[in-house]
């Protein structure tokens, strides 16, 4: 990559860098496709595609149903409330 294509490739990405950093970021660049094409020299025919790197299973309960209202609890436990409603105070006048 010479610093043409730097630039080319800094316009696309809408990335703005100075020209003291170019030789940084070209040799990043490099050493970036360097381990690109090291992983691409791998055999990877054993291995199964997975879907997730962790094969981790989502542990949940179980969903069922529960009949219990308990809008009364909640609504005896708070300090001021209404029929259906709780009572707080007044913020913004």
């Amino acid at each position: 990559m010479d610093k043409i294509e730097l630039k080319n490739l800094l316009f696309l990405a809408r990335i703005s860098a100075d020209e003291k950093e170019h030789t940084k970021i070209i040799e990043k660049l490099k050493n970036t496709f360097d381990l690109i094409d090291e992983m691409q020299d791998l055999d990877l025919s054993d291995l199964e595609p997975l879907n997730n790197p962790l094969e981790l299973n989502n542990v949940s309960r179980e969903d069922v149903n529960n009949d219990r209202n308990s809008k009364g609890e909640f609504l005896n436990n708070s300090p001021e409330s209404d029929e259906d409603y709780f009572l707080v105070p007044k913020i913004i006048e």
